[in-house]
């Protein structure tokens, strides 16, 4: 993709306009808008590693392996009334003004409000995915530039500033489904945990415990450097901390530990925080672990199949972190959405 005119808006449907046209059987819908592009980190020249190109590469490449399954929902059906709304039920109301209305936050340089208005867009591309898998217009919901599990109740952390995730277990809970929280972003999914910790909803974490962010509430500190688990098991809360370098043996003991978590709570829906930053190569921070794809793709298969036993195919996925834009990445996230599309439409 060279350009941006390939994903029109004409090729955009609402949640709605889903529901009119569509089936509920065998349909991804995909979270994409080209604001997604304006997410300009730190000084906004382009240079920060969250380069927001993957999300366009990644769309690109579902629309064209799968163009008789994908459907863009733009983030732009949803109000912003309703984003507002939605982001004050799980944020703190002044964090959220001073993000929106002022542009200010820690993870940019200045005052800059398109910053705040480019992350509300990405939250809600996962209210409109939520939205139509509560309403059964579709089971499988992706959105790249979702999924910011560092982001906690009153500030941002670790490129993540509004908590997608968290706002959408809580609504799936309110429809009165289960949902269950997993995330392998090589990064632990420390904001999530917190956010949900005291609300009986699952959350299950894979990542580097050497790793940002380092707290005790996500690894033992004193085990730093092994593979180890740090459960909270009276809140729902879960950690598998892999080795610094550890590569696909240290991801697929993780996974199957985890799959027998969800096979014990047996969710209604499954969140993924499927993030691409485990993949090994060059990247740029510095990771030093070295998945694969076929190690990506032999979890996604894992996840599949228990959506295929409990949750009747409903997965919402988000992008979470990937830091090598322009190859892995997308690639990566594209492998591991089709995967799971595939194997709970089988």
């Amino acid at each position: 993709m060279n350009n941006t005119s390939s994903l029109s808006s004409e090729s955009r449907v609402s949640p709605a306009v889903i529901a009119e046209r569509l089936s509920a059987v065998g349909q991804l819908g995909i979270a994409y808008s080209d604001d997604y592009l304006g997410w300009l980190l730190g000084a906004g020249d382009g240079s920060h590693p969250t380069n927001p190109v993957r999300a366009q590469l990644a769309t690109k490449m579902l629309v064209d392996e799968l163009p008789l399954a994908t459907t863009l929902v733009d983030p732009a059906s949803v109000s912003h009334a309703r984003v507002r709304e939605a982001l004050e039920s799980v944020h703190d109301p002044d964090f959220v003004a001073r993000v929106v209305d002022d542009g200010v936050d820690d993870q940019w340089l200045g005052c800059r409000p398109e910053m705040g208005q480019t992350a509300m867009t990405m939250f809600a591309g996962t209210i409109s995915l939520t939205e139509a898998i509560i309403h059964g217009t579709m089971t499988v919901g992706f959105n790249p530039q979702g999924a910011k599990h560092h982001a906690a109740f009153s500030s941002s952390s670790g490129f993540c500033v509004f908590n997608d995730m968290a706002w959408a277990a809580r609504e799936f809970v309110a429809a009165g489904l289960r949902p269950l929280y997993l995330d392998w972003d090589i990064h632990a999914g420390d904001g999530t945990q917190s956010m949900l910790f005291d609300s009986n909803i699952p959350t299950l974490s894979i990542h580097n415990g050497s790793a940002f962010p380092g707290d005790g509430m996500t690894r033992d500190v004193g085990l730093v450097g092994t593979r180890h688990v740090r459960h909270h098991e009276s809140n729902h809360a879960f950690n598998w901390c892999v080795e610094n370098t550890d590569g696909d043996d240290g991801f697929a003991w993780a996974i199957d530990e985890a799959v027998a978590v969800i096979d014990d709570y047996q969710p209604d829906v499954i969140l993924l925080a499927a993030g691409a930053d485990g993949m090994g190569g060059d990247n740029a921070l510095g990771v030093h672990n070295t998945y694969t794809y076929a190690g990506f793709e032999s979890a996604a298969i894992a996840v599949a199949q228990a959506a295929s036993r409990w949750s009747r195919g409903r997965v919402l996925i988000g992008g979470a972190g990937g830091y090598q834009p322009l190859t892995h990445t997308p690639r990566v996230w594209a492998n591991v959405v089709e995967a799971i599309y595939l194997g709970v439409n089988r």
